[in-house]
């Protein structure tokens, strides 16, 4: 994965955009305040009751800053709600305490051919399967959520299709022991053992997604399959039937796929699998040193546990999920803190309007009550255009999206809930301060 890190013209940019921005908009009231008639807040004695125009503009600017944020917190929304539902897919294995690293095999003859080290599978079961700690070893030439190639098959007793229209499946070779390591349930029939060699009869385990769709409603056990190899066709039996795994990634749908044994089909590139019984990471060093003596000029490169694989299968998509979920919470912050300044402003333009009607007998939770529904009329105006907003710009996600749709009406709901709530309570906060006015001290100002 490539790695992203901070780029120096864009961060001169941000800071040029982000000075250009506050200098515009404060000159904006600047300059407003200059061309302003004086004559106005002299004639009325001090009361500093605020201008009706201003006073909508600020408003409005209120509705504007929760309808972008509302954009922003949907948007985060749809992404987290993604990645959990992404998280929550059967991958068709246990990804806990497993540690894998990669190794090139001797291999004259690149593909298909029997291999030149044919106990290379039996050294890493008694070598590095019997260490303390360790509770399988085997391999395999892919793993899951990484991909791999696809090959086409003819099946026995069937009509042979035409170059190109045959079945096909993704293919890949394995050790004895691979699925179990791995946590992948066998679900018909064996996996691999060390009497499948070049010399007994060649073999193939099918995932069940194959089966299905090859053999629906019948045992593929023991049915024909020939793949075309270098050199032609050869005919394989399958014994047996293993469950699904992802190997395109959590979001692609479960492929049909087909294994061979490393011991009768070589592959020049293997990943060693370990599953542990803790703290799979903590094995590496002692894996390597009993792999360098099975193979003693090949290195083992790239260690990682299979919950890193499954963690960076979505990597593409986790991080602009965390960006998002950052901007959301930075704009569901920067617009309580909008709302609380205008309606304290409000407040203090009000004072002398608040303290009369406190003197002829109004109660603190009818003041609080004005306050409050004065300024949550703009925050619904600004949830009603960002909720317009956040639909058409939702759309903009729907590639990144797994079994959400764009303007999903829980997460719309949920958000226009959590801005609402977190508006009302900047409101009422310099609401609930408006009741300690004296009216005493607010006529005095007249």
């Amino acid at each position: 994965m490539d790695a992203i890190g901070l780029d120096g013209r864009v961060l001169l940019f941000t800071l040029a955009v982000t000075c250009l921005t506050g200098v515009l908009f404060g000159i904006v009231p600047a300059v407003a305040a200059v061309r302003g008639d004086l004559k106005q807040p002299l004639q009325e004695g001090g009361r500093g009751s605020a201008h009706g125009g201003r006073n909508r503009l600020r408003h409005v600017l209120v509705a504007s800053e929760v309808g972008l944020a509302l954009v922003v917190l949907v948007a985060a929304g749809l992404m987290v709600k993604s990645m959990v539902r992404l998280f929550a897919v059967d991958i068709g294995f246990d990804p806990r305490n497993i540690l894998t690293m990669e190794i090139s095999v001797p291999q004259s003859n690149t593909y298909y051919s029997p291999p030149e080290h044919p106990r290379f599978c039996e050294e890493i079961a008694d070598r590095v399967g019997t260490m303390p700690g360790v509770l399988r070893a085997s391999a395999a030439a892919h793993l899951p959520l990484r991909g791999n190639a696809g090959r086409g098959f003819q099946i026995e007793g069937r009509p042979v299709s035409a170059p190109g229209e045959e079945p096909g499946a993704s293919y890949t070779v394995a050790c004895p022991g691979y699925f179990r390591a791995l946590g992948v349930p066998v679900l018909q029939g064996r996996e691999f053992t060390r009497e499948d060699t070049v010399n007994s009869l060649g073999v193939v385990v099918v995932n069940e997604a194959l089966a299905r769709r090859d053999w629906p409603g019948e045992d593929p056990v023991g049915k024909r399959l020939a793949i075309d190899m270098d050199g032609g066709a050869k005919w394989l039996t399958i014994v047996g039937v293993v469950g699904n795994v992802r190997h395109w990634g959590l979001a692609q749908d479960v492929r049909p796929q087909l294994f061979r044994p490393y011991t009768q089909a070589a592959w020049p590139w293997m990943h060693v699998v370990v599953r542990t019984a803790v703290a799979p990471a903590s094995f590496a060093p002692r894996v390597k040193e009993a792999m360098a003596r099975i193979e003693p000029d090949r290195p083992l490169a790239a260690p990682r546990t299979m919950e890193e694989i499954v963690r960076g299968s979505v990597g593409s998509r986790r991080f602009p999920m965390l960006m998002l979920a950052a901007f959301a919470g930075l704009a569901l912050v920067l617009a309580a803190v909008g709302i609380i300044g205008v309606v304290s402003y409000s407040v203090t333009q009000r004072t002398h309007e608040i303290g009369i009607r406190v003197a002829l007998g109004a109660q603190r939770r009818d003041v609080v009550w004005l306050i409050i529904r004065n300024s949550m009329a703009w925050v619904l105006v600004g949830v009603a255009g960002g909720l317009a907003a956040s639909i058409a710009a939702s759309r903009l996600l729907s590639g990144m999206l797994y079994e959400v749709k764009p303007g999903d009406p829980l997460v719309l709901a949920a958000v226009a809930a959590i801005l609402s709530v977190v508006a009302l309570t900047a409101t009422y906060v310099p609401a609930r301060r408006a009741t300690t006015v004296d009216p005493l001290v607010a006529l005095r100002t007249e």
